[in-house]
């Protein structure tokens, strides 16, 4: 089973009886303090601006109902009754709450009730961004007395055992979150004039100093993380049923694939202008090559007059996709003078024409930008942009010079094999279609594939 210590760290438990000693909810925080972890209380939904603050909680458990111990002081003896305004009330808060936590704090969220499972699994289902019914969920529905007899970390391994995607994503967090640790020794108190020295030295290169800085701060994060070790031997059953419906998971394959390789305008500086940028007009797409120093308006010029070298590109559809992907190396096949980005923006492919250069202005271009194409995908286009712009003209072949098969030398060798017990068949041309074994083409072939 997957390793459920990597939710250790601080829980919150929401939940209006918590100053209770004898609730059951108690039960449940001894079991997570047992385990080493801290545990921050509360009997009532954090406030909105409150939320930010908690960034770094492991999990979260929340009781759904926050008005039971009110209703209990307010009925004394008598027969409970919950008002249906203050249910719906109550169901909207949890739900704002839940919706504004999602939006700074991705992490798992138990919510525990003393009614059906399915009234609160209908209220999630209204919003599919919050709860989807079809993916393992991050919102786990369940009785307190449930959880209290599983355990509140054996609940969390089997979770993460039907989504592989947690244990990878906790894995990296973990390795990111000792790397960023590394990071602030190493530049926080070490060094504190650093950015100084770098910001002026953007400054004098007239590049965009935040975005600079921001990249170097970002690569030496990176150059800080520790090597990965995954173990995903333990999906193996996951994995075989994913292969068996290969569709389900296209579309957030392919949202990784876009990841990785592409960067959308929401995450780029305005005044960032280098190659790679790609911009959409009607339904072309145009991407800059440009090199970076050339991107760069110098001596405080107008950044609207710098010059873009841009490279047309038509979307492929999912049929030329298909038909140009080749399974044996995973690649897309292209023709000389095109170069084909896969899964660049949505889910789309590309093909980026080099035969013509567009030369415009960053300024009649900026407001079609969508994003930036990131390495290697970027230098392996700009490199085949080169290798195209080189290319050496050679004559034609005559078609007359080229080798034809020998009739008689056809019929020589089906007689030999016909003595030998194979069955090659000779036309009336005198081709031989050889059905024992492979012809001298298809070898050769078969080696260009070995060596490619």
């Amino acid at each position: 089973m997957p390793d459920p210590s990597l939710f250790h760290g601080i829980a919150v438990l929401i939940d209006d009886e918590i100053q209770d000693e004898r609730a059951s909810i108690r039960a449940i925080q001894s079991q997570i303090e047992a385990e080493g972890c801290h545990v921050v209380t509360m009997s009532k939904l954090p406030t909105q601006a409150s939320v930010p603050n908690l960034r770094e909680v492991a999990f979260f458990i929340l009781d759904w109902n926050l008005y039971g111990r009110s209703l209990r002081e307010t009925a004394g003896d008598g027969p409970i009754v919950v008002p249906q305004g203050l249910k719906e009330q109550n169901a909207a808060d949890a739900i704002k709450f839940l919706k504004d936590l999602k939006s700074i704090r991705f992490a798992p969220v138990f919510i525990f009730t003393d009614e059906l499972v399915e009234e609160i699994t209908d209220e999630l289902k209204k919003d599919k961004d919050l709860y989807d019914e079809q993916d393992p969920s991050h919102i786990l529905v369940m009785s307190k007395g449930e959880v209290q007899a599983k355990g509140i970390f054996s609940v969390l391994s089997t979770w993460m055992q039907s989504a592989p995607s947690v244990y990878v994503l906790k894995r990296w967090e973990r390795a990111y979150q000792v790397a960023k640790n590394a990071l602030f020794v190493d530049f926080y108190a070490k060094s504190v004039l650093w950015p100084l020295y770098l910001w002026k030295t953007y400054q004098e290169d007239d590049v965009s100093a935040s975005m600079e800085l921001g990249s170097v701060i970002g690569r030496n994060l990176l150059s800080r993380m520790a090597p990965f070790d995954f173990d995903l031997a333990p999906f193996a059953d996951a994995l075989k049923s994913a292969d068996a419906d290969e569709g389900k998971s296209r579309d957030i394959l392919l949202k990784v694939l876009e990841g990785d390789r592409f960067v959308s305008k929401e995450q780029l500086h305005g005044d960032s202008i280098a190659p790679g940028d790609v911009f959409k007009k009607s339904k072309e797409f145009f991407i800059n090559i440009r090199p970076d120093c050339d991107c760069i308006p110098r001596g405080g010029s107008d950044p609207d007059s710098v010059k873009l070298y841009l490279l047309k590109g038509d979307k492929l559809s999912s049929g030329q996709v298909t038909k140009r992907h080749r399974e044996k190396y995973g690649s897309i096949e292209e023709d000389d003078s095109e170069a084909v980005v896969f899964a660049m923006k949505d889910g789309i492919s590309v093909s980026f024409q080099l035969a013509e250069l567009y030369i415009e202005t960053w300024g009649d271009w900026k407001a079609l930008r969508i994003g930036r194409l990131l390495p290697p995908f970027l230098t392996r286009l700009q490199q085949r942009y080169s290798a195209y712009l080189q290319r050496p003209g050679l004559t034609r072949v005559p078609k007359a010079a080229v080798p034809l098969a020998s009739p008689v030398l056809a019929i020589a060798q089906a007689e030999a094999k016909e003595a030998n017990g194979t069955t090659d068949v000779v036309s009336k041309e005198g081709s031989v279609k050889d059905q024992g074994e492979s012809s001298p083409t298809a070898a050769l072939d078969s080696d260009k594939n070995k060596t490619a």
